[in-house]
């Protein structure tokens, strides 16, 4: 089948109260791949709950509303009249007579008031057959000895005809009808409806039990959590029942939320842009996590600071204090993604304000600085996936074709082609979110198309052949999901795939493709750790939050979720080549300037030093040639310093940043490139 071309819609730039990059909590970074009879196809039971488990929920009224939870959400996406009941109504009313009971006795009377609203599940013909494989399917719960005998026969008969059926009432593929609904799964009929705002604790609770069960049935990832989700279910209760005031109840679901550790779990709403995170504005400054340290790695206009800085604290709280204070806050897979994202949400405040930072200087002498907040958080982002390339493509000093895959527009593929296809290496930079453009550079590269992942697809209704079984999943791989070609042509030079924390979803997709390619190398650092489609989810309040909803991996079972894409060379960026201007993950690449083979132009007999250069870079030549001319460059292949020889020419070095570069020599006739180094 083919799978939607748009993996994930860019949502960082165009709506950030809708959908902000908050991502990351996880100090563990889990590689648990999945059985290989998965990858057949076999159906398999997963998540049994043990007795022991069972018991640990004590009967009071904590552990009856976690109780009531499961059961609501288990009728709700299971009932065989699940289409003409009201749910929302239903679960408040029970929450109430839950919270008001004093026994076990009170607590399975209101089950029976529930079951008896709904009805029972009765045999119906059943002609359907199970969906693939079992991920999050489990009701082995239902044996609880806290439910009363009534209640557990009850359950037991209503899952005896639990059946795949053809429902696409409340929640169904997206079939993009609506262009305000995107994403995976299309849960826009079932929107929470409740009466009164959320410092009403029933509909707090029934908030929470909504969003707990969308996640226990449709999150493929539910099983590779730091916490259990029934476990999370259990601990957050009591704090949503806690809370009184709105903005507390709001900043405790995105608590919830960060439990799923799930770089896609974007969650906002306006008190949690406004109140939480103090606004939508941002100071022109970004930091990378090297080594243990916060450091600054692009900045514009702010004197006295400088790239490969660290910060070490701001308005007088050390940054590690604020990175254990935001790891409850940060939806994350990885915890490249989670000091990504860290380090932007920290710095979030209304326009125009200052914010107090301290820094330690390349001498190790430490300073402060007030800057200001004058970035509105989407042009912010779109500053930092700006590298300074004026086009999407080009030619690098030594012949590589360099792609920026941020820019690369599906209408430039064809040209960017014709013009790389003889190059030795074509470099595609995916340190930021494509534009879908996977789909046209594959059937150029490629001589057909080739297996590199296995997904699993939740089992809904509204496509050919298709049932509704919540908690099961039908497994795919993506062998048509580009498209079916055949290139007598393909490209065979070396691909070099570039990527860090930036990378994420479509993008770990291109980079997953792209790697099969037989002479790739994937280099640079850990991504997000974030891939699949995502599916939207929009509660009372004006909470909306995100979701990996299509289960993800590569071809040979790697579980990509929570670990990022396969690195051939891990390169990581430095403290002292962000100072000396460099990009050493794009200079890991670079074995061409000691290994270039233009014609040597002998007979000029040029030299050039001192080298390394500081001020002054000397170049002499012991034959007199009116044309002869020379360019500096900069390991992007762009001109940095221009001019024409005299007998000896002295070229003023001092603005160039630190780093490599060539002089390129040429007469018109012949080229020679020597290689500088910038101190």
């Amino acid at each position: 089948m083919k799978l939607f071309k748009l993996i994930l819609i860019v949502l960082f730039a165009f709506n950030i109260a809708s959908a902000q990059r908050l991502l990351i909590n996880t100090n563990v970074n889990k590689s648990r791949n999945f059985q290989s009879s998965i990858l057949t196809g076999k159906v398999v039971q997963i998540n049994k709950v043990t007795k022991s488990e069972l018991q640990q929920i004590p009967d009071d009224i904590n552990g009856r509303l976690y109780r009531l939870c499961k059961i609501w959400g288990y009728f709700k996406y299971f009932h065989q009249n699940k289409c003409t009941l009201k749910w929302d109504t239903l679960l408040n009313t029970t929450i109430n007579q839950v919270l008001n009971s004093t026994s076990n006795l009170d607590f399975n009377n209101s089950l029976m008031v529930m079951f008896n609203k709904v009805g029972n599940n009765t045999n119906l013909p059943n002609s359907s057959i199970l969906p693939d494989t079992n991920l999050n399917f489990n009701n082995s719960w239902i044996t609880d000895t806290v439910l009363s005998q009534s209640v557990r026969n009850f359950l037991d008969t209503f899952t005896l005809y639990i059946h795949p059926d053809t429902s696409t009432c409340f929640i169904k593929y997206n079939d993009y009808s609506n262009s305000n609904n995107f994403g995976l799964i299309d849960f826009s009929n079932d929107s929470m409806i409740l009466l009164g705002s959320s410092q009403n604790k029933a509909n707090r609770l029934a908030i929470m039990f909504y969003y707990w069960n969308v996640i226990n049935y449709f999150h493929p990832f539910k099983n590779i959590m730091d916490q259990s989700w029934d476990s999370t279910l259990y601990e957050f209760i009591p704090k949503i029942r806690q809370v009184s005031l709105t903005a507390d109840f709001h900043k405790t679901f995105l608590k919830l939320v960060t439990k799923i550790n799930d770089s896609h779990g974007f969650t906002s709403s306006n008190i949690l842009e406004n109140t939480f995170w103090g606004g939508s504005y941002m100071p022109p400054i970004y930091f990378t996590r090297i080594d243990t340290n916060c450091v600054v790695t692009k900045l514009q206009n702010i004197p006295g600071v400088h790239i490969g800085d660290i910060l070490t604290s701001i308005k007088g709280i050390g940054i590690k204090n604020i990175e254990d204070s935001l790891s409850d806050f940060v939806p994350s897979s990885t915890p490249a993604a989670f000091y990504r994202d860290a380090y932007s949400q920290m710095l979030r405040g209304t326009e125009s304000s200052g914010v107090l930072c301290t820094f330690l200087d390349s001498t190790n002498n430490l300073y402060s600085v007030t800057i200001a907040r004058s970035m509105f958080i989407s042009y912010w982002y779109n500053w930092i996936y700006n590298n300074g390339n004026s086009t999407s493509y080009f030619f690098t000093n030594c012949g590589y074709g360099y792609v920026d895959m941020g820019k690369l527009q599906s209408s430039e593929v064809n040209g960017m082609y014709t013009t790389f296809q003889n190059a030795p290496a074509i470099i595609f930079d995916i340190r930021n979110y494509p534009n879908g453009t996977l789909w046209d550079l594959a059937p150029l590269l490629f001589p057909s198309p080739t297996l590199s992942a296995k997904f699993f697809e939740p089992s809904l209704t509204n496509l050919p052949n298709k049932y509704y079984m919540p908690g099961w999943y039908n497994v795919f791989d993506d062998g048509s999901n580009i498209g079916n070609w055949s290139n007598l042509n393909p490209y065979n030079g070396d691909i070099y795939l570039l990527v860090n924390q930036e990378t994420q979803s479509q993008a770990e997709y291109t980079c997953q493709y792209l790697s099969y390619f037989p002479n790739s190398k994937v280099i640079g650092t850990q991504t997000a750790g974030a891939d699949g489609n995502i599916s939207i989810v929009t509660l009372p309040g004006g909470i909306i939050t995100y979701f990996t909803s299509l289960g993800w991996y590569y071809e040979d079972g790697y579980q990509q979720q929570r670990n990022g894409v396969k690195i051939d060379s891990i390169v990581t960026p430095t403290r002292i080549g962000l100072s000396h201007g460099k990009d050493e993950i794009l200079e890991a690449v670079f074995h061409c300037p000691t290994e270039i083979n233009y014609s040597n132009i002998s007979e000029n007999k040029v030299s050039a030093y001192p080298n390394p250069v500081t001020n002054e870079l000397t170049i002499e030549i012991k034959e007199n040639n009116d044309k002869l001319n020379y360019e500096i460059l900069n390991l992007m292949g762009q001109t940095v310093i221009k001019g024409i020889f005299t007998e000896k020419t002295i070229v003023r070095t001092t603005d160039l940043k630190a780093g490599v570069y060539l002089l390129k020599i040429n007469n018109g006739k012949n080229i020679e490139y020597k290689k500088i180094v910038k101190e």
